[in-house]
């Protein structure tokens, strides 16, 4: 078993299931056009999808067996390496992608709320890793960015 990854590590944040959820439906009674190319457009947010999706993957892997809500050790390499929060960059891509896909200003709209609470949950994160790790948090912190 070893290193293998948990299906628990495969957030599904709610907060942009949500947002997405409610744009699709209020696109359909209310269409809000961003008027973008669709073609560009589509091919863009296609390849933002599919980036979200390989972020996605690769932070799963390598948090491994590490339980990433309630972790009993710090997470450094892969994604992590590189971002204290990968899972919530990679959503928000997916978001993005979604966004110019269905050529949504309802989720453009939604966009600065969306930011809002994903900094919001980073921080309040953060805070408990800071509680259960200290100085090791603090180091780790100091050298990699929280998002991108």
């Amino acid at each position: 078993m070893g290193n293998r990854w948990k299906w628990i590590n495969v957030p599904i944040p709610e907060v942009h299931v949500v947002l997405i959820v409610a744009g699709v439906i209020l696109n359909v009674f209310w269409p809000l056009s961003i008027g973008w190319d669709g073609r560009l457009a589509t091919g863009i947010g296609s390849a933002l999808i599919a980036v979200s999706v390989a972020l996605v993957g690769w932070a799963t892997v390598a948090a491994g067996r590490v339980k990433l809500a309630d972790p009993d050790r710090l997470i450094t390499t892969g994604p992590y390496g590189m971002s204290r929060h990968p899972m919530y960059v990679a959503w928000t891509i997916l978001y993005l992608g979604m966004l110019l896909i269905l050529d949504s200003g309802w989720l453009l709209m939604f966009l600065p709320a969306l930011a809002v609470w994903v900094n919001w949950e980073s921080r309040r994160e953060e805070k408990r890793l800071v509680e259960a790790f200290g100085p090791a948090y603090a180091e780790y912190r100091s050298r990699v960015r929280r998002y991108i």
